[in-house]
C-alpha cells in the first residue's frame, strides 16, 4: 500500500475509489471498508482524509459540483471580458460540460435524499449562478426556463428516462443556446 504522507493525490485517489464503489454498487454499499478495498489504502489512511461516510459523500458531491463550477465560472469570466451577456455563456457551458457518470450521480442523489445537507454547497452555488444570470436578462423567466430545461435533461439521464434520443437532445440544447443568444439581440 502506498504511504499516505508521500502521495499528494491520496485524497483524490480515495474519492476515485469511492466513486467506483458507488457507481458499481450504489450508495448503500459505500462504506469505509469498501473504499479501503477499492483504493488499496489502509483504513487509517482513508479515515485520515474522510473520518466517516458522510464526509466522504460530501466530498464526492463537492467534487462533482467543482467540475461544473470550473466550466460555468470560466464561461462567465469569458463573457464578462467580452462585455457579453452571461446567461447564454452559462447555458452553453452547461450544454458542453461532459456528461457525468450517471451511476455515480444517481447514487449521490439517492444519498442526498437521506441527507439533504449534502447538497447545501451545491444548492447555494446554483441559486447564486441562476440569480446572477437571469436577473439582468431581458426576459428572466425565459432564462429560468432554460435552466429548468437543462435540469430536466440531466435528471432524465439520471433517472433513465430515455424519451429523448441523442439527436433530439442536441436539437434542444442548440435551441436553448439560440434562444438565450437571441434574447439579447
Amino acid at each position: 500500500m502506498p504511504p499516505i504522507e508521500n502521495k499528494p493525490n491520496t485524497r483524490e485517489a480515495i474519492l476515485d475509489a469511492a466513486e467506483t464503489v458507488v457507481g458499481r454498487d450504489g450508495s448503500s454499499r459505500l462504506t469505509i471498508d469498501a473504499v479501503v478495498v477499492e483504493s488499496g489504502y489502509s483504513k487509517g489512511g482513508v479515515l485520515y482524509h474522510f473520518p466517516n461516510k458522510t464526509a466522504l459523500l460530501a466530498a464526492m458531491v463537492d467534487r462533482m459540483v467543482e467540475g461544473i463550477t470550473v466550466k460555468i465560472d470560466g464561461a462567465r469570466s469569458e463573457a464578462e471580458d467580452k462585455s457579453a451577456p452571461i446567461l447564454p455563456a452559462i447555458i452553453s457551458a452547461m450544454v458542453h460540460h461532459r456528461k457525468p457518470d450517471t451511476n455515480v450521480s444517481s447514487a449521490l442523489l439517492a444519498a442526498s435524499a437521506e441527507q439533504p445537507e449534502l447538497l447545501d454547497s451545491a444548492r447555494d452555488y446554483i441559486e447564486k449562478i441562476v440569480a446572477d444570470a437571469v436577473s439582468p436578462a431581458p426576459d428572466p423567466i425565459l432564462g429560468l426556463i432554460a435552466f429548468l430545461a437543462m435540469d430536466g435533461l440531466h435528471f432524465s439521464d439520471l433517472l433513465g428516462l430515455h424519451y429523448v434520443d441523442d439527436a433530439q437532445r442536441e436539437a434542444v440544447q442548440s435551441r436553448l443556446i439560440q434562444m438565450m443568444t437571441e434574447m439579447y439581440a
